[in-house]
């Protein structure tokens, strides 16, 4: 694919159920100083529909932008350098990082060390040095590479909202509430809820039926509920957490909680098509505190602050290997190749038909 015209699949931005592919030509010359990554694989999962989801509020539509109403959802994956007009990155290395869902990706490095650089494109300066780092990646593809593509996303975010929820000493509630608790951020997040710096007494998962089994076979929650058996939820001050993104269970759980519920965090849209567009947590009638958007991004660069960027990886990098190992027992990973793979594994995350045992890592 390197001589090919890039293809880039794109959604509409106000209905991520609207697809569409183009392909454009490559552009004459590499302006001095940038490279071009072939996009070699990435990770789609629901993580990718709630950047979608959140696209004009969460500026996601703006590290890759698009005109006339698309959008190229971002996604976390692997590239290797084809062409380089960069002093210190050749051609054929190996970078790790956030990538449209496209086959090619041209950068402009700078800060680069050893280890990582940032894109300097001049759109992605205000936005968000998060997903604006690539790592150099040394060793040649492993296969420790997929579980990493597909988890390490989803735990980074379990691993912050874990420590935020630390740091705020769980706003003095004694059981925490997750929706969608078979989903792998749910999941991470439970892993790290439980451990021995647990901040409640009780980590309580809430799933569909058809998932129960599942989710209490990992072992991650000290109680797993249907959402249809929120009335064995104990009244006492709680926190929930809002993965599902559905405003019916989020509706349920404040109105059996009223006054109990001390904090009430929105995090993701695995079930977007029930979710409410009304990020600013304004819902009429609700009881309890209003939905609050956890964003990520801020307590990152807050932590990175407090500890330093070695200190701040090097916890991540325990956690998640920990995580990992877990999650071997209970996580498949599909490799799929192509375009039609492309839309097509698109299309099943957005409807909500991969398995919750599944995660998929796509090659081009």
């Amino acid at each position: 694919m390197n001589n090919s015209d890039p293809a880039h699949f794109l959604v509409r931005r106000d209905d991520p159920r609207t697809v569409r592919w183009r392909r454009e030509p490559r552009p004459p010359s590499l302006p001095e100083g940038e490279i071009e990554v072939l996009v070699d694989k990435f990770a789609l999962t629901a993580n990718n529909i709630t950047y979608a989801r959140l696209g004009d509020s969460g500026g996601y539509w703006d590290f890759f932008p698009r005109a006339d109403g698309w959008g190229s959802v971002p996604v976390w994956g692997y590239g290797r350098v084809i062409a380089s007009r960069h002093g210190t990155i050749a051609v054929g290395e190996r970078i790790y990082g956030y990538f449209p869902m496209s086959s090619h990706l041209r950068l402009a490095p700078r800060n680069v060390t050893a280890r990582r650089f940032l894109d300097g494109a001049g759109h992605r300066r205000e936005l968000p040095s998060t997903y604006n780092e690539y790592t150099r990646v040394a060793e040649p593809e492993t296969d420790r590479e997929n579980p990493h593509l597909v988890l390490r996303p989803l735990f980074s975010l379990s691993f912050f909202l874990a420590d935020w929820l630390q740091q705020q000493r769980a706003f003095g509630a004694e059981q925490i509430l997750i929706s969608s608790a078979s989903s792998k951020t749910a999941l991470g997040l439970g892993f790290m809820l439980t451990s021995e710096e647990r901040p409640v007494g009780e980590v309580i998962g809430l799933t569909a039926r058809a998932n129960r089994r599942f989710v209490e076979s990992t072992g991650l929650y000290d109680t797993v509920l249907c959402y249809s058996d929120l009335d064995k939820v104990r009244c006492r001050p709680s926190v929930y957490v809002d993965i599902s993104g559905n405003q019916r269970s989020r509706a349920a759980v404040h109105l059996h909680l009223g006054d109990n519920l001390r904090h009430s965090c929105r995090v993701g849209f695995a079930h977007w098509d029930a979710a409410s567009p009304n990020l600013r947590g304004q819902e009429p009638g609700l009881p309890g505190p209003p939905p609050t958007l956890f964003f990520a991004p801020d307590h990152i660069l807050a932590r990175r602050r407090a500890w330093g960027g070695q200190r701040l990886a090097e916890t991540v990098r325990d956690h998640s290997a920990r995580f990992y190992r877990h999650a071997a027992r209970w996580l498949e990973i599909r490799s799929s190749r192509g375009e039609e793979a492309v839309e097509r594994v698109y299309r099943e995350v957005l409807e909500g038909r991969v398995r919750v045992d599944q995660a998929n890592v796509l090659y081009w």
